[in-house]
């Protein structure tokens, strides 16, 4: 528990330590811790006092020792279980992935690679069970929460861990009024450890933990260990130990004490936010709020009906069992075989002559009863889940039902968004996380099809002869300065691909709608309309509306399949259309053939025209000479 709730300065990357006054801190970490285990008392009894009656354990010891007294039987039915079951079964239908989007245009290529990561990460913690299991705490309780951490591996490598609460190691500021409690100033894990375990991860502890051992006593039993244990215990050697955060001016810090010291000094948060400060670790969400700060969950406004369900019907079945009698004195000779008598369906009593025995009927205070005992149930039934949740209900169509479920789910729309922001707040620091030290070239695996694994590198760096690779399969003319880098350098590194220090990227979170009785609904319409004409709707709009979980997959290979009728058309259609090849190609030829003649006709006329045109001249020529000597004579 420690290594999964705690990782602050073994993350890989040392916080820079300013100069403490421990002591000083140490007194007021102590005081803040103290604090609230005093003053949190009210709040912490209601939550225990919640989880026993979800758990069945609905009457004090008192209780059950005066309705031994009265002879009245021990009744608990148990009606608040069933509801919060409810609740969470509908949490768990809900679920849906993380999805990021980039902010920037710039980015739009690479947010697949932000989400691939943060559902690598989910699934390698299994947040799914530690988000229903904060939502359990909402529910009862009131307040749950989570640590996003980063744990090292033997081999140097780093995870993003995300850790459940148990919300009764879970501590906070008092005065801390807002539902995700941002406005706290401090908040902190109570843990208990054997005293050999603590000296394995702090060796130098040994003055610190004997002096955690302390004959003081805490106002309540919350935090202390099972069997109860206030600071330590010096038989079994075991501490209580508080991984702390508190914001020092203004900058959150961490650190692990006990009641003798510092087990780890305290320190500036190692976990970054989004814009590079120190934040805290814990993430926490709370259900609702009264005016005094105390959370409280959803079975607390069933704690009164309940009790009186439990109280009437152990009362009711009381006067069932029991007889009012009004007689004169002497009027029985035993009082005590009398009443026996009156117990049995078959009892039969001797009455003195003339002296009075009346037994009186109760009929109407038993009516009254039963009718009380309906209301209690009613006006439990009622309150935040309705029986459409539960699935206790007559609908005439899907959609009726989910429209019933919505309206149950009115009530409950306060414990929903809070464990949606507090998902998504997870998921936020998770990435930063991821931002921080994930600065390694990292592959994660991506189980999106369940045929065939998809890796996703991170961080991954590219060379010179990679990036000529890229430039050549895009039919691309690569840069000159890429070309003579590949030819002196070809493994030199050129950029990152996926590089997550710098995606820059919106989380975002949605609850998935419960429509699978409406989606069930639709697909039987549309199967009746198959079987009234087949011919109307392809098989494969069928499976696309199932909800078959490999429906895409089935969908890929019946496209990859052709039917032996269209195989044979097809065959047909590829030796036509071979033959019109062939055809195309000859009657090219012959044009070509065609226009040559034309062209070789065109050049003998043109020739012939050139000749006769060169004649002529010829003759214009000699005539003009023989013209012309007569006259040079004269």
């Amino acid at each position: 528990m420690a290594e999964e709730l705690d990782q602050a300065g073994d993350a890989g990357q040392a916080a820079a330590r300013p100069k403490f006054d421990k002591e000083e801190m140490l007194t007021k970490c102590l005081k803040q811790f103290n604090d609230w285990d005093d003053d949190g008392r009210d709040e912490r009894e209601m939550a225990e006092r919640c989880r026993d009656y979800y758990d069945g354990a609905q009457l004090t010891a008192e209780e059950e020792e005066t309705l031994k007294k009265r002879g009245q039987p021990i009744v608990i039915s148990n009606r608040i279980k069933p509801k919060i079951d409810s609740l969470i079964g509908f949490e768990k239908k809900s679920r849906t992935d993380p999805k990021a989007f980039p902010r920037t245009p710039r980015h739009e290529g690479d947010a697949d690679s932000a989400t691939d990561s943060l559902r690598f990460v989910a699934e390698q913690n299994d947040f799914d069970t530690v988000r229903s299991d904060v939502a359990e705490n909402l529910f009862i309780e009131g307040c749950g929460g989570a640590v996003v951490g980063v744990r090292k591996r033997p081999n140097g490598s780093l995870d993003v861990v995300l850790t459940q609460i148990p919300w009764d190691r879970f501590y906070r500021d008092i005065h801390s009024r807002k539902r995700d409690f941002r406005d706290a100033s401090y908040m902190g894990v109570v843990l208990w450890m054997d005293e050999d375990d603590v000296l394995v991860e702090f060796p130098d502890a040994k003055d610190i933990v004997a002096g955690a051992y302390s004959t003081e006593q805490s106002g309540s039993d919350t935090y202390d260990d099972r069997p109860r244990i206030v600071w330590a215990d010096r038989q079994a050697k075991r501490v209580r130990i508080m991984q702390h955060r508190w914001r020092q001016d203004g900058v959150w810090h961490t650190g692990i004490m006990c009641k003798g010291g510092w087990l780890r000094d305290p320190q500036p948060s190692p976990y970054l936010d989004e814009w590079g400060q120190p934040e805290c670790d814990i993430v926490a969400t709370s259900a609702f709020i009264d005016r005094e700060n105390r959370r409280y969950g959803t079975v607390k406004q069933m704690l009164s009906p309940q009790d009186e369900i439990n109280k009437r019907r152990s009362k009711a079945l009381h006067r069932l069992t029991m007889r009012t009698i009004v007689a004169e004195e002497g009027a029985v000779e035993n009082v005590a075989a009398a009443r026996r008598e009156l117990a049995k369906p078959d009892g039969f009593i001797k009455v003195r002559p003339n002296a009075r025995f009346d037994v009186v009927d109760n009929q109407a205070a038993l009516m009254g009863e039963f009718q009380l005992l309906q209301e209690s149930k009613a006006e439990i039934d009622a309150s935040g889940v309705n029986p459409a949740l539960e699935g206790d209900i007559k609908a005439p169509s899907g959609r009726a039902v989910q429209a019933l479920q919505q309206a149950g789910l009115q009530e409950m729309a306060v414990p929903f968004d809070a464990l949606r922001m507090g998902s998504w707040r997870v998921y936020r620091a998770a990435w930063n996380r991821i931002r921080q030290y994930w600065t390694e070239e990292k592959w994660v695996r991506v189980t999106d099809d369940e045929d065939s694994l998809r890796w996703v590198g991170l961080n991954q760096a590219v060379t010179a002869k990679d990036e000529l690779e890229r430039y050549a399969e895009a039919g691309q003319q690569p840069p000159a300065e890429l070309l003579a880098l590949a030819q002196t350098s070809p493994e030199a590194v050129v950029r990152y691909q996926n590089k997550v220090a710098d995606l820059d990227v919106d989380i975002l979170v949605e609850d998935g709608p419960d429509t699978v009785t409406i989606q069930g609904e639709q697909f039987q319409q549309l199967v009746e309309l198959k079987k009234a004409d087949p011919t109307s709707i392809p098989t494969e709009m069928i499976i696309q509306a199932s909800s078959l979980r490999n429906k895409d997959q089935i969908l890929e290979k019946m496209q990859q399949q052709v039917p032996p009728q269209l195989q044979q058309q097809m065959q047909q259609m590829q030796q036509q259309l071979q033959e019109l090849q062939q055809q195309v190609q000859q009657k090219d030829q012959q044009l070509a053939d065609r226009s040559l003649d034309a062209q070789k006709l065109q050049t003998e006329q043109f020739k012939a025209q050139t000749e006769r045109f060169e004649a002529e001249t010829d003759r214009a020529r000699a005539t003009a000479e023989t013209v012309m000597q007569p006259m040079v004579m004269q």
